[in-house]
């Protein structure tokens, strides 16, 4: 190992996938911390799934620790090697999990399997690797983070997003919180619910911090032109994203005689639903499911997109989007955006002045705010300069990097920061653990 690598602050970051193709805000700050000075080790809760993989992920491949099969001989070996190498931890976190089965048994696999897989990760880690914990995501992966740094009497983070914060699947949030050194919101809108329902247990510690894209590089993407104005649509097909109603708003378009192709990008458990949808509504020949694509390949379609559109909903079980990171990059490449007053999504897209809304489920109204970002040239250009304008200054990588890392050097106690950058070369050298 390198001596500049033994100086880098490390960090251990808990996943519910690594890589994910979904999760490419998470990816990019990864890779801003790393170039920052600090060296990052993904625990990763699932493997990854099938499909492409972000070139930015290559990097960290070689030091991603994965969780073994929960209730597994060699999860059950692990806990075990921990009872030996972290006695008192432990004790700890094992009375945690006892007490806290006892007093909500609906908990108790979700605490049983995360205290095996923390006993399993805490065995392959150095010391030096686990004298910070940050969980992406208060559910599952927070479970695991938290009793991984009482096993390891390391300090602990967690990063909020959407699902994590509206859905009741999330246990011990109060408790989870109560334990963070810091915990991080990427909206507003999801901070300002935390601090109303946990307000005794978060205090001081909630920090805004929004996720960041590489505004600059962005928006130097020239738009290429495409055979017919084309309406570009991201995110997992599942009911929060609201694609019935987005192709029942294409449906109406096509009706009015507006040419167009509508292109979805994404894949998930609605697709056969959405597919026959799309023809009973006579689109099959203006509708492309594109499934997963690689970043790279998703900045050539934006290029060709006219207009971006994602029409969220409140699902049944209260999950909602925050605000999607999708929505930032059409914003920074410069296509106009159409989307749901809902949730966090007005803090970036503002009516007719960075983009066009419309309330959540209103196919009509949808297909009326399209209509203008297709064919109102004026609003078109106005809508465009003005959200790279707000994507620019709110929601630039670097800046909110920046933020988050000067909680992690505050955490670690650093008497220097930001730590001392790394060079490219060094950034993607990998680590043996």
């Amino acid at each position: 190992m390198r001596a500049t690598e033994k100086r880098r602050p490390k960090l251990v970051y808990v996943l519910g996938q690594f890589p994910s193709i979904s999760e490419t805000f998470i990816l990019r700050e990864m890779r801003a911390l790393e170039e920052m000075g600090y060296q990052l080790i993904p625990l990763s809760m699932d493997p990854p799934a099938e499909g492409p993989v972000h070139a930015d992920a290559e990097m960290f491949l070689s030091r991603t620790l994965y969780r073994p099969r929960p209730f597994s001989a060699t999860s059950l070996g692990a806990s075990i090697r921990a009872l030996a190498q972290h006695p008192f931890g432990f004790v700890s976190a094992l009375l945690f999990v006892l007490r806290n089965c006892v007093l909500h048994p609906v908990y108790a696999r979700e605490l049983v399997s995360g205290l095996l897989a923390a006993c399993w990760f805490s065995g392959r880690l150095d010391r030096r690797a686990t004298r910070h914990i940050h969980a992406h995501f208060a559910s599952y992966p927070a479970t695991v983070g938290l009793l991984l740094a009482e096993l390891c009497s390391s300090s602990f983070s967690i990063s909020c997003h959407a699902q994590d914060i509206f859905c009741a699947s999330t246990i011990l949030l109060s408790r989870k919180l109560r334990e963070a050194d810091f915990v991080t919101v990427c909206t507003r809108y999801g901070l300002e619910r935390l601090q109303r329902n946990h307000s005794l247990t978060s205090s001081d510690k909630l920090h805004l911090i929004y996720h960041g894209i590489e505004a600059g590089k962005l928006s130097q993407q020239r738009h290429v032109s495409y055979r017919v104005p084309m309406i570009v649509s991201v995110g997992r097909l599942v009911e929060k994203k609201g694609f019935p109603f987005l192709l029942q708003a294409a449906a109406i378009l096509s009706g009015q005689g507006q040419q167009f192709e509508l292109v979805i990008v994404g894949d998930g458990p609605m697709r056969d639903e959405l597919e026959r949808l799309a023809g009973g509504l006579g689109l099959r020949d203006k509708v492309v499911f594109a499934g997963h694509l690689s970043q790279e390949d998703l900045s050539q379609v934006y290029r060709r997109a006219d207009a971006f559109c994602l029409a969220s909903i409140v699902a049944a079980d209260g999950d909602r989007d925050g605000l999607p990171n999708v929505i930032l990059e059409a914003m920074a490449y410069g296509v106009p955006v159409v989307a749901s007053n809902l949730s966090a999504i007005p803090e970036a897209v503002e009516h007719e002045e960075t983009g066009l809304l419309a309330p959540p489920g209103a196919s009509q109204e949808l297909a009326v705010q399209l209509d203008r970002a297709l064919n109102d040239q004026a609003l078109r250009q106005r809508l465009i300069a003005q959200a790279r304008l707000k994507v620019a200054e709110q929601f630039d990588l670097l800046k909110n990097t920046v933020r988050l890392g000067a909680l992690f050097a505050e955490t670690l106690g650093l008497r220097q920061w930001p730590p001392t950058p790394v060079s490219a070369d060094e950034a993607e050298t990998r680590v043996e653990l």
